[in-house]
This record gives structure tokens, C-alpha cells and sequence, in this order.
């Protein structure tokens, strides 16, 4: 049990120095002799862990997105509207993205390594799919349209979300990421919410906002 927790602790540490370059300097910059020389560890403890540096990025990607997904899966098991729940979960996915540097790193990793990585093309399903669920509990609600291709708006949802926390940390350093993500919804709205509907979740998106923007970590 002693050694388990070592070895844990030691993989900890790894995820922690590559986290901590890959945010400095990049992923394509750092080697894994600087995240071995960070970390104050040898070779071979690194490679006990990690065979490569992938293998080390899809690691960070799956705690990251793990992270991201205890969060959201939370806020879906509330007693609330299932578009409500939706938007509440990505201000809270929002602020983790700006507070929590493994969350931050695997979603920046995801970007840059979905093309051949395919922890990353899981990862996108996973969210993909938690997004369709529940889009489609919400047409049962008659808060979204009945005639709305839940796939193709769930993708777009999580695409709109990732192209806007790139352009928060292009242009910000991440720290306008919830701004970003309200005046997302606030053009998603009208195209997936019912007309009847629609007012309420405006109300309810303006008060999320500056709920969040109030909060300590805001």
C-alpha cells in the first residue's frame, strides 16, 4: 500500500512538471528531459510511467478531461431543467479551465493532439455525447426544439466552447474565458430553445453569468 502510494505520488509529480512546461513553453518545446529535470526524478522513474512524451500528453488528457467530467456530471444529477443544467455546467467547466492547470492543459493538449491522439477523438466523444443527453431530455421538457438535430448541435456546442477558451487563452490567458462563454450562449440560445422558453433561459444565462463573475474565483 506504502509503495502504491508512492508510485502514485511520483506519477503525480511527472503530470505536474510536464503540466507546468507544457504551459511555459509548449508541448512541441519541452522534452522529457526537462520534465525529468523538473520533476528532480530519474529517467527511469519517468519511464516506469510514461514510454513517451504521448503517452504523457494522453495521460494529462484523460485526468484533465476527468476532472472537467466529475464536474459536469454533478451539476447533471441536480433537480433542475436539463437545459438549465447545460449552461450551468459550462460556467462550472468555464471556471475549472481557468483555475485548475490539469483541466486547463489536457483541453489545450486536445486541441493541439486530436488529429492523431485517440484518448483526444474519445475525450471529444465523451462530451459529445453527455451534451446529447441531455439536449435531448430538454426537447422532452419543451424547453428545446423538437426539430433540432441534437448530434449536430451538441457538436457544435462543444466545438463553439473549445474554439472559445482557445481565443481566451490566445488573446487573455484564459481569464475572459466565462465572458466568452456567456456571449456564446447568448447566440446559441435562440437557435436551439423554443420560443416560449427562450425568455426564461435568457434571465437565467444573464443571472449565471454574473453569479459567476462576482464569485471569489471570478
Amino acid at each position: 500500500m506504502v509503495r502504491q502510494a508512492r508510485s502514485e505520488a511520483t506519477r503525480q509529480r511527472i503530470i505536474a512538471s510536464a503540466v507546468h512546461l507544457f504551459n511555459e513553453i509548449g508541448y512541441d518545446a519541452t522534452a522529457l528531459g526537462d520534465i525529468i529535470e523538473h520533476a528532480e526524478l530519474t529517467k527511469g522513474a519517468l519511464y516506469y510511467h510514461f514510454d513517451s512524451k504521448q503517452s504523457l500528453a494522453t495521460a494529462i488528457i484523460e485526468d484533465g478531461n476527468a476532472i472537467l467530467l466529475r464536474a459536469f456530471a454533478g451539476i447533471m444529477e441536480l433537480s433542475a431543467p436539463a437545459l438549465e443544467r447545460i449552461i450551468h455546467g459550462a460556467f462550472a467547466i468555464g471556471d475549472l479551465l481557468r483555475t485548475d492547470l490539469v483541466a486547463r492543459s489536457g483541453i489545450h493538449l486536445l486541441q493541439a493532439l486530436g488529429e492523431f491522439n485517440e484518448a483526444a477523438a474519445q475525450e471529444y466523444e465523451s462530451w459529445i455525447h453527455n451534451v446529447t443527453v441531455n439536449l435531448s431530455e430538454a426537447i422532452e421538457e419543451g424547453d428545446v426544439r423538437p426539430d433540432l438535430d441534437v448530434r449536430v448541435a451538441s457538436e457544435s456546442i462543444v466545438g463553439a466552447m473549445l474554439g472559445a477558451e482557445l481565443l481566451s487563452s490566445a488573446t487573455a490567458s484564459g481569464t475572459d474565458v466565462l465572458q466568452r462563454f456567456a456571449a456564446l450562449w447568448e447566440l446559441l440560445l435562440p437557435g436551439i430553445a423554443t420560443a416560449e422558453s427562450l425568455p426564461y433561459f435568457r434571465e437565467f444565462l444573464s443571472r449565471e453569468s454574473t453569479r459567476r463573475s462576482a464569485s471569489p474565483s471570478g
